[in-house]
Order: C-alpha cells, then structure tokens, then sequence
C-alpha cells in the first residue's frame, strides 16, 4: 500500500493526485445511492483478468456458497471464453464496457459515472489505525514506517490519509469517520455462506468487516468470487497493508 500512495503521489501533482482514501470512497458511494446517482445495487465487474468497465450479465445471488454460478465462477468463467482480452467484445457472461449494457456497473447508470465499485479486483484505500499507545500508527506490511511519508507531519498531510482509533476486534463500528460508508451501514448481521460465516450490512447485504491490530487497513468493493457480498458499500478490514495479485487502488484528481 506504501507504493500504491506513493505512485499516486507523484502521478499528477498539478492535480493534487492521491491515493482514495476511505472516506473519499464513502463520498462516492452515497452520491451512487442518491438521486444523484443511479439509486440501485452497483453490478459486479467479473472479468477474471481484472480488466475495467465490465459487468456481469447476471446479478450474484450466492456468496461463498461452494456452489459457482456464471456471474461468480472465478477465474475461468469470467474471462471471456469468447474472445479473451479484446475490448470491443463481449464474453458469454460479462458485458464489456463499449456495450451500452455494461453501465448497471456504473454508479451512474450511465457512462459518465465511476466503474469499478463493485467486484473485479480488491482495492485498498487510505486509512491508518492508531497503535495501542495512541502515539503511532500500525504500519505492519505497508511499506509505511515512523518517520516516513507522508506520517512524518501528521497536521501537513492529513488531507491524504484517515486516521481510526485502535481496535482489536473487527466490529468496533462505532470506530468508524461518520460518512466513510462503513460504521453507519448497521444493523449487521452474522450470516453463512457454505462453511463460512459472514457479517453482512443492511445495505445490500454486503460483506463488513473493520479494522482491527493486526490487520488495520480497509479494502473496498470485494473480488468477484466472492458474489453477492461485493458492493459498493463493501468494506473489509482484513489486510496488513501488503500487496497481492488481487488488490489494487485508485487515484483520486482535486484540482
């Protein structure tokens, strides 16, 4: 994650480009649940290579059930059989992004929104736990390390980055910045999928998980397999900042 906000960083400073933090996810997601945006559950991109702009064809009912079906089926049944890796061609089970049908994966409904929000690969964003201590920050895998940017000055670069109170346990919702689209997603309920059990939010029964000591940094939208609890408003604080095949990040552009 260290490399993901320093590429960000430096992509565009003219912009003051950055990496999403957790909060500016939020921002995204509640404008795509208003009239402002397209109002429904956002589809999930299930293209197996991780590709943008692609839609299943079909809503996921299932989510870690075992069982695959053709919107989840990861990851052959997602990669296009049909014609593997060419943009202007859908497969049997995904919408490619020229077909005007692949905007039920846009937070507008339309072209002019934000794709990616549901699905596809895992992205981080920018948020960092406090230690146990409340004088530190629980770097672990992230690349981060005390002294470093951008936590060298807390005060001069906050802008970039949420800082969340230490929690040990994954359901310390009350821990969450009102408006990052995490804590106020309640009630939340302890559901099973197959041989797992999953805590799941009101709002489109997505998948929700806090951070917590060891594993502090917050993951957004879901991978494709893992079905119906993808969403926009999916969150999960599972990660100890390191990098993985399936976990990206996007640049966030404020001029």
């Amino acid at each position: 994650i260290g490399n993901a906000f320093d590429a960000s960083y430096k992509y565009q400073r003219d912009l003051d480009s950055h990496m999403m933090k957790n909060t500016e996810w939020g921002a995204v997601a509640y404008l795509q649940h208003s009239k402002y945006g397209s109002e429904q559950s956002v589809r999930l991109n299930n293209n197996g290579n991780y590709m943008t702009g692609y839609a299943a064809k079909n809503e996921p009912t299932t989510g870690y059930t075992g069982t695959n079906e053709s919107c989840t089926d990861h990851p052959n049944a997602c990669n296009e059989r049909e014609y593997p890796n060419q943009l202007g061609a859908d497969g049997d089970v995904t919408f490619n992004y020229k077909n005007s049908l692949s905007t039920v994966a846009s937070t507008t409904g339309n072209y002019t929104g934000i794709y990616d929000m549901s699905g596809g690969a895992l992205e981080y964003v920018m948020g960092v736990m406090k230690d146990a201590s409340n004088s530190g920050y629980l770097f672990v895998q992230s690349g981060f390390s005390t002294g470093g940017f951008p936590f060298d000055n807390l005060e001069s670069n906050k802008k970039y980055y949420d800082v969340y109170n230490y929690s040990t346990s994954q359901t310390n919702y009350s821990y969450r910045i009102l408006g990052d689209a995490t804590g106020e997603m309640g009630p939340f309920v302890r559901k099973k999928y197959g041989t797992q059990t999953r805590t799941i939010s009101s709002w489109h029964d997505d998948d929700s998980a806090f951070g917590y000591s060891t594993a502090p940094w917050f993951e957004r939208s879901g991978n494709m397999s893992d079905g119906t609890i993808c969403g926009i408003f999916n969150f999960g604080g599972r990660r100890d900042g390191g990098g993985a095949t399936h976990i990206s990040f996007r640049i966030v552009l404020t001029p």
